[in-house]
């Protein structure tokens, strides 16, 4: 359920979803090994605010999550109500914030990029096909694209983590990496999102002038 929540919420506001475009040095063509800019201390520190605190999106992502436990009624220990809808999102919002902590932490350690670049190929199947490969894949300091363990870990290293406070048939193992597998699918559907995001936002523009000349 949150799921489909989340990446509903994520096509009408596809300016939400790509939360890191306000930098103006996240979201820019992929890099080639020579023209390649590795992250500052300074890039990596806004990189990380923005993406587990400044930006919308990420508050989205932890609703949606908190609205879909709600509806499951997940954990079944802590009740239904809506009086426990804030214990949920706070238990989400931890969540996310440790998984981008772990990601942060490792990617620094690791000297792995943590930004988006957009896809400097041609055609809709490469581009989605690069953008998926975000989930996975990512740029070390020399600009070329290598495994990336610290997104990995935070994906499924929030979850795990998470499960310590729910009741104890949650587990790590379990529970955990079941939640990190939604994850990575969430994420991967953010990458491709944000990859065609100008053709998005072009879209939805052309769309709301023709309602305003329909009006007019």
């Amino acid at each position: 359920m949150a799921v489909f929540l989340f990446a509903f919420a994520c096509f009408l506001c596809p300016q939400l979803a790509s939360g890191q475009q306000a930098a103006g040095t996240n979201e820019i063509s992929s890099p080639s090994t020579w023209n390649y800019v590795p992250m500052s201390g300074r890039d990596r520190w806004n990189d990380y605010w923005r993406q587990n605190f400044a930006q919308p999106g990420a508050f989205f992502q932890t609703f949606f999550t908190a609205l879909g436990d709600q509806t499951g009624n997940v954990p079944s220990a802590w009740g239904g109500g809506a009086s426990k809808f804030p214990q949920r999102f706070g238990s989400e919002f931890a969540r996310f914030t440790i998984g981008g902590t772990i990601k942060s932490t490792i990617s620094a350690g690791l000297q792995e990029d943590t930004r988006f670049f957009r896809c400097t190929c041609h055609g809709a199947l490469s581009r989605t096909a690069y953008a998926a490969s975000r989930t996975f894949l990512t740029y070390n300091s020399d600009g070329r694209r290598t495994l990336d363990i610290g997104g990995l870990a935070g994906i499924y290293g929030g979850p795990m983590v998470m499960t310590t406070w729910y009741p104890s048939k949650y587990t790590a193992v379990g529970y955990g990496v079941r939640q990190g597998n939604l994850a990575a699918g969430i994420t991967t559907g953010i990458y491709v999102i944000r990859e065609f995001s100008p053709e998005l936002k072009r879209l939805f523009r052309r769309r709301e002038n023709a309602t305003e000349s329909d009006q007019n």
